[in-house]
């Protein structure tokens, strides 16, 4: 039988910060298809505070648990981060994100099995334009390079509860009631290998 290998990597909403046992939409993903499915290895590579340009520098890290001959198929969702204004300055200039999301895409599009998961909005007016405008460029390099995208964006930035959510927290990451909703709608998208 070939092992079953799944790697989410990624910054703080991959990992599933704004809830206590951080289990966040892709533990709850791998759950789920686990149950239909069986075993599965996975790996959750989210790290709190990274951005596209330094999630593209930890490629190294998908070698000893993605290997060769096995099933292995990739998760990556990054870009938040690079919103963050400070003093009036970008984090990270939108041109940067897409060509590090690009320059992650090339390297590993020919291994493995890619799917990418777009930004989901933040409870900030000026940042949410951007977080919009960063979400649709990476949308735009996806159907490029023809890797599967699933907008978040889109299915909740006018979603009140959503947004509730946010408030409850750090206005970034929602708790556990959010999570589950871009679990389901991972879950129901056709993008989604276990659909």
């Amino acid at each position: 039988m070939i092992d079953l290998n799944i790697c989410a990597l990624g910054d703080g909403f991959v990992k599933g910060l704004g809830e206590s046992e951080q289990v966040g939409w892709a533990g709850r993903l791998v759950r789920a298809a686990q149950t239909e499915h069986g075993p599965i290895n996975f790996y959750n590579l989210g790290i709190p505070g990274e951005t596209c340009p330094s999630v593209a520098k930890r490629v190294r890290e998908l070698v000893p648990r993605l290997p060769k001959g096995a099933d292995n198929r990739l998760i990556v969702c990054c870009g938040l981060m690079d919103t963050f204004q400070a003093a009036g300055q970008p984090g990270v200039a939108s041109l940067e994100s897409v060509e590090a999301l690009q320059t992650l895409l090339l390297q590993t599009r020919p291994h493995f099995k890619m799917l990418v998961i777009g930004l989901p909005p933040v409870y900030e007016p000026q940042r949410n334009n951007r977080v919009k405008r960063l979400n649709g460029l990476l949308r735009e390099l996806c159907v490029k390079t023809r890797v599967p995208f699933i907008d978040l964006f889109s299915s909740l930035n006018d979603d009140v509860q959503y947004k509730r959510e946010l408030v409850k927290g750090d206005r970034i990451h929602p708790s556990s009631p959010g999570y589950e909703k871009i679990f389901e709608l991972i879950r129901n998208d056709r993008s989604w290998w276990f659909s």
